[in-house]
């Protein structure tokens, strides 16, 4: 019975009379608005928020108030205008997202930055659950990169958040921009500083979200420092995230791949070890679900396997590069002929037609490479000595 009586209410509601009549105004206004017949907009807006049922709806009136004034340039009255539903919105969310308006007009077109970065601190500190926050914490970060005062100004204020919250939503992401920011100054002292904050953060938040980028900074400042070692260590670990979490799992972050890529020129450079590299090199294609680069990335483990003397895997190799090119070219054919037998007119069909004779594919740089490298390697191994048995 309750639940009829629910059901029957919510129809009520989707039928209410007033409700339609307000939801028909605001989009009304919303077309005066695009129409440029601003003042009528902010004065049917207000009255909009007076009248509305659902406070949110009102705060969501008032908010495009604000707008309406920010958008013809009125950024001082547009600013104390967001400052205000801020202040008396009902709708937590609402108040949030007046603030930050209000401290962008603060902050870009008004001048007035001290003003702005309170405000954001603010946003950072009370309201670390609403999508705000993370706004809030890219201007702070931006501001530091401004100068050497500001960016340890802001260096302070992100150790002085994760302090105050040190368990919290932001708290990772805290101690990542603390060491981007260390990271930038460009000094020793600086890199050494960014990592201490780095291993906190890998430490206290083996499952953040932020982990990938942490880990990849770290790798960054450890490649400066010359701690090849290590840095492969922390890149593998980012590669196990792509063969071992669930959320990674059906598709590859930009860091595996640049994880992938490192560790190609770790191996084969300062770490001495060919048979990861070519591990490595191997896996890159297959994680990346054949990308556009394929031919570069088996060209790759060719070299490797030929660095290693292993001739007869090179070979192998190569004709895989090739016929793996041959097949992507097939695939390109049978697609643009389809696309030309869906033409609307035979007279289409035909133009669609001569424009693919007129513009034959591109052989990758890769294929002539390779042919050529089969006639020498197959002189290799008819050259290289038989093994006793």
């Amino acid at each position: 019975m309750r639940k009829l009586l629910f059901c029957a209410a919510l129809a009520a509601c989707a039928h209410d009379p007033q409700l339609l009549k307000w939801d028909a105004d605001f989009y009304y206004t919303e077309k005066l608005y695009i129409d440029g017949q601003h003042e009528l907009a902010v004065a049917r807006y207000k009255a909009l928020r007076q009248n509305a049922k659902d406070p949110r709806d009102g705060d969501e009136a008032a908010l495009m108030a604000c707008e309406v004034e920010a958008r013809d340039k009125h950024f001082p009255l547009a600013a104390t205008c967001y400052e205000a539903l801020a202040s008396d919105g009902k709708d937590r969310g609402v108040r949030v997202r007046a603030l930050m308006h209000a401290s962008e007009l603060r902050y870009y077109e008004l001048n007035q930055q001290e003003v702005a970065l309170h405000a954001w601190a603010v946003i950072c500190r009370t309201a670390p659950d609403e999508a705000a926050s993370q706004r809030a914490l890219d201007h702070l970060y931006k501001h530091g990169q401004a100068d050497g005062v500001a960016r340890e100004s802001m260096e302070r204020l992100f150790e002085q958040l994760f302090n105050v919250d040190p368990h919290g939503e932001l708290a990772d992401n805290y101690l990542l921009r603390g060491a981007m920011l260390r990271e930038e100054e460009g000094t020793r002292d600086g890199q050494e500083r960014a990592l201490v904050l780095l291993n906190r953060l890998e430490t206290d938040f083996p499952e953040a979200q932020t982990l990938p980028d942490a880990w990849m900074l770290h790798t960054k400042i450890l490649h400066k420092l010359e701690r090849f070692a290590e840095e492969a260590v922390i890149l593998e670990r980012v590669i196990e995230t792509y063969e071992t979490s669930h959320i990674f799992a059906s598709y590859a972050l930009e860091a595996h791949k640049d994880a992938a890529s490192r560790l190609i020129e770790l191996y084969r450079g300062p770490l001495h070890n060919l048979e990861r590299a070519e591990l490595h090199a191997r896996h890159l294609p297959e994680m990346l679900h054949h990308p556009v680069k394929m031919m570069a990335y088996l060209w790759t483990v060719e070299q490797l396997q030929e660095e290693q003397q292993h001739w007869q895997d090179a070979l192998a190799t190569c004709q895989e590069l090739i016929q793996t090119a041959a097949e992507t070219q097939n695939d390109m054919a049978e697609n643009d002929q389809r696309i030309c037998d869906e033409s609307e007119t035979a007279e289409m069909k035909a133009r669609c037609v001569a424009d693919l004779a007129a513009h034959p594919p591109i052989v990758p740089k890769e294929v002539p490479m390779a042919q050529a490298k089969i006639a020498e390697l197959q002189a290799k191994l008819h050259g290289a000595p038989r093994s006793t048995p």
